[in-house]
């Protein structure tokens, strides 16, 4: 089941589509969305009889959402106090709507720019209306000093985000410049794309989607730009049959290593084992093939007879390359005018599902122009640095925009594109554009991008598709990470290890998989 991720423009044209054409009215969508976070924070937090609460409800629709609640909490017997963000006869519509039901039940209300926080005892919940997905300007002075109160009462109250912690933006995640910090976000019907992206991390808590009743074929007709990885995909990794041979699981080659860089390609060899691939070649410079000879389970291919990459290194490969099953290229390769000119050769003739990774996309950055040749089955796996290296900017900067740029590269040269990091994007042709759920830091060390090269190229010689081999493989790459947290709580664990670690949790993974569908 693919898991949508709206922009808030996406989300507003659901909603506005849903009370003008389909005729469910905006006080229902709020009702809908007010016991949702009731279901998610009894859930969470336990019995709400004798709670306090404190709920800050802002200017708009999302104070709506608050005013709901709050009905909802004091009819569950706990002690309720309203902060509104502006006068109670300037809400209007739906918003009013449910504020004068909490008013009609007596629920008392205290104008928020007027209350002392400084004089609030001890709450048990907090929940946060302030602002919903719509929000992407810089905070106003007010709005900031309030959400600081909020983060200083949570320190000691457990915090319920509505739709988005207020303060960042629906779209980037991006605090404005602060936002809550909540323990339970409750995203209505889809959660919104910043919430995945990984500005907001620390700030969502624990994250539940619920449903209010945006019908299937608004969605269906209006499909988002961007969609989650989600645990499903492990259903496209069959059984293995009884009777298989090695090779019915392809055989990937590894383009790479060069001196001083040769412990690359191993890492990506290994992970083309763990993930299933039959037979795995390392090419390389001949003079550098006894390198690999501690390593019996990788067959080797020397080109050239030095230990430098060259045009003549290409002919060596040549009446080799049709065997092959899918190619990695660039783990170790270098950057030296020989490794450029290896490419040239490569690329007049590549093999259609080849990956690349690494220094490849070092020398693709210089030579923007082959960028044509790798065609529309090619892999490029980069780091936020190799992309800035194509569009003349900072990683950092990358960062702050990474489903743009990722979109723009990908569709501009029609290429299946890996944009790693935390929450690693995943972009094809055309959207939708996948995002990974996980931040694992026990990613974060160098060689991790050379498992996962070896993963999607160990997939594409099996026979998946290279979008589906890349989704699946960083999906995959991702759980692995998250589960050596296990053992190794502060990180300390090598690349090696993440790809010795990959069939136990594929295992793991489909456990869980069968688990939610039984």
């Amino acid at each position: 089941m693919v898991t949508l991720l709206p922009t808030p423009e996406e989300m507003s044209r659901w909603d506005r589509l849903t009370i003008n054409e389909f005729g469910l009215s905006g006080q229902i969508l709020m009702e809908n969305a007010s016991r949702a976070a009731l279901y998610a924070l009894k859930k969470e937090f336990g019995p709400l009889r004798d709670a306090s609460v404190m709920v800050f409800a802002g200017p708009g629709n999302n104070g709506g959402d608050a005013f709901a609640l709050a009905r909802h909490l004091v009819n569950l017997g706990a002690t309720v106090l309203i902060l509104h963000a502006k006068h109670l006869a300037q809400y209007t519509h739906d918003s009013a709507y449910h504020l004068k039901l909490a008013m009609d039940m007596g629920i008392p209300c205290s104008y928020l720019p007027e209350y002392e926080m400084d004089l609030v005892p001890r709450i048990d919940i907090i929940v946060d209306g302030l602002l919903g997905t719509g929000f992407e300007d810089s905070l106003r002075p007010n709005m900031q000093g309030w959400i600081k109160s909020i983060n200083k009462l949570g320190v000691h109250s457990h915090v319920l985000s509505l739709d988005i912690p207020s303060g960042l933006n629906g779209t980037t995640g991006q605090p404005m410049p602060i936002a809550v910090k909540a323990d339970l976000t409750v995203t209505f019907e889809e959660a919104k794309l910043g919430l995945f992206l990984p500005p907001a991390k620390g700030h969502v808590g624990n994250l539940v989607t619920s449903k209010i009743g945006i019908p299937r074929h608004i969605k269906d007709r209006h499909p988002t730009a961007h969609i989650a990885l989600g645990p499903d995909l492990a259903n496209l990794l069959p059984e293995p049959g009884s009777t298989m041979h090695k090779g019915e699981a392809g055989h990937i080659l590894v383009l790479g290593g060069s001196p001083g860089l040769t412990g690359a390609p191993m890492l990506a060899a290994r992970a083309a084992f763990r993930s299933g691939a039959g037979l795995v070649s390392i090419a390389c410079p001949k003079a550098l093939t006894p390198v690999y000879g501690c390593f019996p389970e990788v067959m080797t291919l020397g080109l050239g007879n030095s230990d430098q990459w060259s045009a003549e290194c290409f002919e060596s490969l040549r009446p080799n390359l049709s065997r092959f099953s899918a190619v990695v290229f660039g783990p170790g390769f270098g950057r030296s005018d020989g490794a450029m000119a290896f490419l040239e050769r490569y690329l007049a003739n590549p093999h259609a599902k080849t990956l690349y990774d690494a220094d490849a996309l070092f020398l693709l950055a210089q030579r923007p122009d082959l960028l044509a040749l790798v065609g529309q089955d090619a892999v490029l796996t980069p780091h936020p640095g190799e992309m800035a290296n194509f569009f003349g900017v900072t990683a950092g900067a990358i960062n702050l925009a990474r489903a743009r740029y990722a979109r723009e590269f990908s569709f501009g040269h029609r290429v299946n594109l890996v944009l790693k990091g935390a929450a690693t994007i995943v972009a094809g042709h055309e959207d939708p554009i996948a995002i990974s759920p996980f931040c694992a830091p026990n990613l974060a060390i160098a060689g991790s991008g050379d498992v996962l090269a070896g993963i999607i190229g160990s997939l594409m010689a099996q026979g998946h598709p290279p979008l589906t081999a890349a989704r699946i493989g960083v999906y995959w790459h991702g759980y692995a990470g998250t589960q050596l947290a296990n053992d190794f709580p502060y990180r300390g664990n090598t690349p090696m290890e993440i790809a010795d670690h990959l069939p136990t949790a594929l295992k793991e993974w489909k456990k869980c998989v069968q688990l939610k569908i039984s």
